[in-house]
């Protein structure tokens, strides 16, 4: 048996530990709240790039300012706002 397999038999019955033990929930629980203010940022960026067809810009939605735009909501987009147009 190699070393390969060796690592593969630790990894996976570390995972089946986690999996069986209820410290997973509280990781599981951020995972989803950051997936939650990804999404949210998401949804602000959109309709301020609806508002901005208007004046004539465009902010990029990915994760960095999806994430950016859901923890600091309205605030955050206003920032990528006027950090894009003062690039521009």
């Amino acid at each position: 048996m190699g070393i390969e397999w060796g690592i593969a038999i630790v990894v996976v019955g570390f995972l089946l530990v986690v999996a069986a033990s209820k410290s997973v929930t509280k990781p599981l629980r951020w995972v989803g709240l950051v997936a939650l203010q990804l999404v949210i940022g998401a949804v602000l960026l959109f309709f301020a790039n609806l508002v901005g067809e208007m004046a004539g810009y465009h902010i990029p939605i990915n994760p960095i300012t999806a994430l950016l735009g859901g923890f600091l909501r309205i605030p955050g987009v206003l920032a990528l706002i006027v950090i894009r147009l003062y690039m521009m």
